[in-house]
């Protein structure tokens, strides 16, 4: 008997809810015996260094300020560094277990609105419950924790503001809550702007355009706020360099390239003359000096996104499982990406085999499960784009067909933004991988409902044929 504070219409998200919290809750007790898995993450070393040297400088107005504008963009470290200072890692890990289970709970509520099906928003909340990256990222040290939830949570304010049609307020916040994404993670910054775009596209009546300009103007705030206090600093506009920034992006890129090209020192490191950061002016002039090259590194960064599953996140960096092999691994002459980029696919799983055989098991049945994910998302994008579907269907509500457009852009968005940086991992992906698991599941669900139509007409009698005398 279903208890009675548990209606049909709430149950998909007790059902999402509960099992993110019970998962979460299990791996919460790793993270009590000891916090290995929270410095693994990626860069959480350099941002563990940004986050005492805040916390270090005390009351001291002055030499916060100098920390800031030192350590540049806050979002890539602040909001970790408020927890932080209230209970070390444990305190972090809290606050991002309740972003993950409230974001699951969004992806729900996102699959429903796109697609008004029970069981679609219970598979698509339970999907991205279950990805590798979903379960491993709110346990590590990681910007994709706070900005991955950020990035849910405003996509699910602006489907509430249009189904309620509520006031400016909901719009604000729900752009906000994509500014603070963009904050975090600022290649997410263009979100809040294409989501308005969308929304006047979509909005035939012409009833949306106001909250659209709210929608792009609050996305944009937070970062822009930054980089003025920067401005206010250093005389420069822009979130400050850090070891993440643009042009350090532009540089490592180019130095990707130029190993391939056999331009750089076979040891991997970037020639001497490369400045450490490139401006965009200088970067396009290298992929105009090397289409191929850049060709290359762009393809392999989507075939990576694409084909990882993320399980090595889980395995390796919060399990612990090869985490010394992986070291190895990832040497910039001879690791994985070194050989995915000069020699291929196929050397690059002999040069790991080599080195971590358990780590390449597991990264190939991740790859084959999470291949299952992009079947069915092609699916979707085939059926949701052609003609009559609820995209161009003008009976649909601006909500549903807002929220359709917004979860196949999200992919393309994220895959195109994340070219600029010199190694996309499936990390990056993961900042779309809510619209991935919804999509996939909408697909499959498609494909089964069609082989089944067609089994059944199989099935039926056909009408007998009469010959002519």
């Amino acid at each position: 008997m279903r208890p009675t504070f548990i209606r049909s219409e709430t149950a998909p998200y007790w059902v999402v809810g509960l099992l993110a919290g019970i998962l979460h809750t299990l791996l919460f007790t790793l993270d009590l015996a000891g916090a290995d898995g929270f410095f693994r993450a990626d860069r959480a070393p350099q941002r563990l260094r940004a986050i005492r040297h805040l916390l270090d400088c005390g009351p001291d107005h002055a030499a916060v300020i100098g920390c800031l504008v030192k350590q540049g963009n806050i979002g890539d470290y602040g909001i970790h560094a408020a927890f932080y200072s209230i209970g070390g890692p444990l305190a972090v890990i809290g606050f991002q277990i309740v972003l993950a289970v409230a974001a699951a709970i969004g992806v729900t509520y996102i699959a429903w609105r796109a697609f008004l099906s029970t069981k679609i928003a219970i598979a698509g909340g339970v999907l991205y419950v279950c990805l590798p990256q979903s379960l491993a990222f709110p346990h590590q040290l990681l910007s994709e924790s706070i900005s991955n939830p950020f990035v849910i949570f405003g996509t699910v304010g602006v489907l509430y503001a249009l189904a309620q049609r509520r006031s400016a307020g909901f719009w604000l916040l729900a752009g906000l809550a994509m500014g603070v994404a963009g904050l975090v993670r600022p290649a997410l910054i263009l979100l809040a702007p294409v989501g308005a775009m969308l929304l006047i596209l979509i909005d035939r009546q012409g009833r949306q355009p106001a909250n659209a300009v709210l929608l792009a103007i609050s996305g944009l705030a937070p970062l822009v706020l930054w980089c003025m206090f920067m401005f206010l600093q250093t005389g420069k506009f822009g979130p400050g360099e850090s070891t993440q920034d643009l042009g350090l992006n532009f540089s490592q890129s180019t130095a990707k390239v130029l190993l391939g090209e056999g331009v750089a020192r076979p040891d991997g490191q970037p020639p001497e003359w490369l400045p450490a950061r490139l401006t965009t002016s200088e970067y396009l002039s290298y992929v105009k000096r090397y289409p191929r090259g850049f060709a290359n590194l762009y393809l392999k960064n989507i075939l990576v996104m694409v084909s990882d599953s993320g399980i090595g996140r889980l395995y390796v960096d919060l399990l612990g499982f090869g985490a010394e092999a992986r070291i190895r691994m990832q040497d910039p002459a001879l690791g994985w990406r070194a050989q995915l980029t000069n020699h291929g696919p196929m050397a690059m799983l002999k040069q790991g085999w080599a080195l971590a055989p358990g780590t390449i098991i597991a990264g190939v049945v991740g790859a084959l499960g999470f291949a299952l994910v992009n079947i069915g998302t092609v699916i979707a994008y085939v059926v949701l784009l052609q003609a009559g579907s609820v995209l161009r269907n003008s009976s649909g509500s601006v909500q549903q067909r807002w929220c359709v457009a917004f979860l196949l852009m999200i992919p393309l968005y994220v895959l195109a933004t994340s070219e600029v940086v010199a190694y996309a991992p499936s990390r990056l992906r993961s900042q779309g991988e809510f619209a991935w698991a919804i999509l996939a599941c909408f697909g499959w669900a498609y494909a089964t409902r069609a082989v089944q139509w067609t089994a059944l007409r199989a099935e039926q009698p056909q009408p007998a044929m009469h010959l002519k005398n």
